[in-house]
């Protein structure tokens, strides 16, 4: 998905409704949003899309995202393209503070797999908590689906022999031998 791309899957949630203990925040994809949400991904089918998020407050002017988005969505083997049933879950743990607050990334990015995410920017007064379980399940994703039983067989036997392959300007150049 990109900026341009119509929104398929929206529920906004005003940052100033968030209780000083958190705020219970239960969301779920219609139909027409399911749709609209498997054309964004490039997928089959989305069955149904939903999420349990507690929005609390972090630090003195952030907040705090938690809690989890499931799906049930089909994607095209990769073998076969027959569909493939998939059940997604997973987990949410955000933090958002103004952008004056973030620390700006370094030039030389160094990944450490067990660092804490850099918090998200608060853009407006408000987060788009359907986006966001969009994003969780685009991520959730398998990205080689496979229907059970597929097998891949490939269209050139391979006979053991090490013999290099013939190369793909082989028959042009048979060609220009030919030519008076």
């Amino acid at each position: 998905m990109t900026d341009q791309d119509p929104i398929p899957f929206s529920r906004r949630f005003a940052w100033d409704r968030v209780q000083p203990r958190g705020t219970p925040v239960s969301i779920e994809a219609t139909p027409a949003e399911c749709k609209a949400i498997a054309d964004a991904l490039g997928i089959l089918k989305v069955a149904n899309a939903s999420a349990e998020f507690l929005v609390t407050p972090f630090r003195k002017t952030g907040f705090k995202v938690t809690g989890e988005v499931r799906a049930e969505v089909e994607q095209a083997c990769v073998v076969s393209l027959e569909p493939v049933p998939e059940s997604i879950s997973e987990t949410v743990d955000l933090r958002f503070l103004p952008e004056s607050e973030i620390e700006p990334v370094d030039e030389e990015i160094e990944v450490d797999i067990d660092a804490e995410d850099p918090p998200e920017p608060i853009v407006g007064a408000f987060v788009d908590l359907g986006v966001l379980a969009t994003e969780f399940i685009a991520v959730g994703l398998d990205p080689y689906p496979r229907s059970p039983g597929a097998e891949f067989t490939p269209l050139i036997e391979d006979d053991g022999s090490e013999d290099e392959a013939e190369s793909p300007f082989a028959g042009l150049s048979a060609l220009k031998d030919k030519q008076p």
